[in-house]
């Protein structure tokens, strides 16, 4: 089968949790032996190798207004459905007003694999016209696609809240031949000065609003934690990091970095204080595929099937977050030791959840 792959977002470097699902899904289909063509806002495309799965097609980005109207898209578009793909496959419901009439005209069908419920991630929006604009063109793709993919069972009840569908589930999977355990390695130890501390990590992009306030949160309670553990360290991994976490004792900033799973091996404890956001966190699922202790909150691990025991995915409200870490840290576990964090993660190798998919039963 000949399936489309589109986004309104940029997949190389796959540095964004978007990227990571598209790209993911675009490999395990073609080693399920279907034909993949991926158009993305790459342009130029990158000379280097850049390994992404079957053709490659870019389009420029316009900014924000282009997710929705971009006649470089379109016109990238109206060619590759010449091609006669059996599926497309939208990776966003931004692009729904150029999409949905050229592959109703093909009676090509549209799978919409949604990384959120856009509508109510907007919905707290401070720009209502934002949030309408976002709803519609949910709403369009919704109702002219032939399966809706959500990420966890929670996305599921908010498809049929919002639109009344039911929607498929295609959890958030993770690549446990890259994030593996090991022993942290010299290098990063010593750039950040990090022999013999408690080392406590969070990562992500900062550009997305919900990071920022996890962030925020961390940097709040970090003083105490400082006063406590004066031997801790927080480490703050991810592209656009804001100013103002950097120069606070104790926090390290990086930025953007080359070895994510060489990052996330420093840690004693990776920490997800999430409170909104959408979709199943990649950053989860990669730090227990490390062997790595995580505390999240509840919300920030929705999605992620429940470790009972609570040795390797601890969950904590806000209100107790502070409390269980402070428990934690008084016995700090080795990075990369625990091995029910790698045997929860095993259960979402990214081709094992694609594979639980029928494909070309969408294309009827």
């Amino acid at each position: 089968m000949k399936i489309l792959i589109t986004t309104h977002f940029k997949v190389f470097p796959t540095d964004s949790g978007g990227a990571v699902r598209t790209v993911s899904i675009a490999n395990c289909l073609e080693k399920m032996g279907h034909q993949v063509i991926m158009l993305t806002g790459d342009a130029p495309l990158p000379k280097s190798d850049h390994r992404i799965p079957g053709e490659w097609f870019g389009f420029k980005d316009f900014g924000q207004p282009g997710y929705f109207i971009n006649p470089s898209f379109y016109r990238a578009y109206l060619t590759l459905l010449a091609k006669s793909p059996d599926l497309i496959v939208a990776s966003c419901p931004f692009q729904s007003f150029m999409m949905v009439a050229p592959a109703q005209q093909k009676r090509i069908p549209i799978v919409y694999d949604a990384h959120n419920v856009e509508a109510d991630r907007f919905r707290f929006a401070e720009n209502r016209l934002k949030y309408r604009i976002v709803k519609k063109a949910e709403d369009h793709l919704v109702r002219h696609s032939k399966a809706i993919l959500a990420v966890s069972s929670e996305d599921k009840e908010l498809f049929k809240q919002y639109y009344g569908v039911d929607a498929l589930v295609l959890p958030n999977g993770v690549n446990i031949k890259k994030f593996k355990p090991d022993s942290p390695t010299q290098k990063p130890i010593s750039t950040y000065k990090l022999n013999g501390k408690k080392v406590l990590l969070y990562f992500g992009s900062y550009d997305y609003p919900p990071n920022i306030e996890a962030l925020r949160y961390l940097l709040k309670i970090w003083p105490r934690v400082l006063e406590r553990y004066p031997d801790s360290r927080l480490l703050v991994v991810g592209r656009y990091p804001p100013d103002w976490a950097e120069s606070i004792p104790g926090v390290i900033v990086t930025g953007s970095v080359d070895n994510i799973v060489a990052h996330v091996r420093l840690a004693n404890i990776v920490v997800v204080p999430l409170k909104h956001g959408g979709g199943t966190r990649l950053k989860i699922l990669e730090a227990l595929a490390c062997g790595q202790t995580v505390l999240s909150t509840p919300f920030g691990a929705k999605g992620i099937m429940p470790d009972k025991d609570q040795k390797a995915l601890i969950l904590a409200e806000l209100n107790d977050f502070q409390n269980k870490l402070f428990e934690l840290l008084q016995s700090p576990p080795i990075p990369c030791s625990n091995t029910v964090s790698r045997e929860l993660a095993l259960q979402y190798e990214w081709c094992n959840v694609v594979d639980t998919i029928d494909w070309n039963s969408l294309k009827l």
